[in-house]
């Protein structure tokens, strides 16, 4: 299995087109341990050429002038409504209390697909088809990673995660984001410090276009995650998948929401697209019934939930109880100063 050294622990390159109860603890072993893990491409789920195309139009729209591409600014009806649409440069601050100008670049949010795609600025409105079925591999890839990590952690509900993620039965805030760094030499930080909103999140990146850092709470230092960790044995950067702040809730903090950020390394522009797995707005943040949850004392994750109930303004007790919505949207309030 192809392993990326960080500080002598392994971010593993795992396998899931053959599912079994091996493939699901590796995925809960790397989730719990990092927080991350590369899924290597089967090139059916998400076909390779579909991840190419998808960044040609990311790139054709950026590339559009400012004034084309604010008519479907964040937030606004234009773009569908809040955390929909275009981030201009330094829109948004990630890191509000480290990144306090924002940070250096752009984004368009484009929101789930049901009932219907929202309104789209060209050219990406020509390219509707292949975001949309760009966006329903993805979601199919997040609910087979839950569904791996619902049978290694035991939940005594097997329909537990695909019940909360069930786009077809209400709204939710899964985000498919395209992202543009231009090129610069007055930064050092792209995109500040954070951890994602989510359950999952998969990363797509494009060789020889490096930055992103994983945090070590361990030594306190900042590690560099390659975008192919193997480039001997694998033809195409694999998926980069990290677990977010829901299913840490979930899990009474056993799953690691990794604080990670983007940085100038390499110097010139960087393209990216993230597709933020969200459960539904209505889905309660309180720890599920697992048998290996059970079975832990649960030391392990409470001071990963302290740090995120202190970051939400939660009393630490873990008494009050959010739905998914209300936690995206004191995280947004924190990002977008809405």
């Amino acid at each position: 299995m192809p392993q990326v050294e960080v500080e002598n622990t392994d971010i593993p390159v795992i396998d899931i087109s053959n599912p079994s109860d091996e493939i699901a603890r590796q995925v809960l072993d790397a989730a719990s341990t990092h927080g991350f893990l590369f899924i290597k491409n089967d090139g059916v789920t998400i076909p390779p050429q579909d991840i190419d195309d998808m960044f040609k139009a990311s790139k054709d729209f950026f590339s559009r002038s400012e004034e084309h591409k604010s008519e479907y600014a964040i937030h606004s009806d234009q773009a569908g409504g809040i955390n929909r649409g275009w981030v201009k440069m330094a829109g948004e601050a990630l890191d509000p209390e480290g990144q306090k100008q924002g940070d250096p670049k752009e984004a368009f949010n484009i929101g789930p697909p049901q009932p219907y795609l929202q309104p789209l600025p060209s050219p990406l409105s020509t390219s509707s088809p292949l975001i949309l079925r760009f966006q329903n591999a993805c979601h199919a890839l997040c609910t087979q990673l839950l569904s791996l990590l619902g049978t290694a952690l035991e939940t005594t509900d097997p329909a537990y995660f695909a019940s909360r993620h069930d786009q077809s039965r209400g709204p939710s805030g899964t985000i498919f984001r395209l992202l543009y760094y231009p090129s610069s030499t007055s930064h050092q930080i792209r995109a500040g410090a954070h951890s994602d909103y989510g359950s999952l999140t998969l990363l797509f990146r494009l060789p020889g276009q490096p930055g992103l850092e994983l945090f070590s709470p361990t030594s306190r230092t900042w590690v560099p995650v390659p975008v192919n960790p193997s480039p001997a044995t694998l033809s195409s950067p694999p998926i980069l998948v990290n677990i977010g702040d829901l299913l840490s809730f979930w899990t009474g903090g056993l799953l690691k929401s990794t604080v990670h950020r983007v940085t100038f390394s390499g110097g010139g522009e960087r393209y990216s697209m993230a597709y933020f797995c969200h459960p539904l707005d209505e889905a309660r943040l309180e720890r599920m019934k697992s048998r290996v949850l059970d079975a832990g004392d649960g030391e392990k994750g409470r001071e990963e939930l302290r740090s995120q109930r202190k970051r939400l303004g939660l009393r630490e007790d873990g008494r009050e109880v959010l739905t998914a919505k209300e936690h995206l949207d004191r995280r947004l309030k924190a990002t977008y100063g809405l």
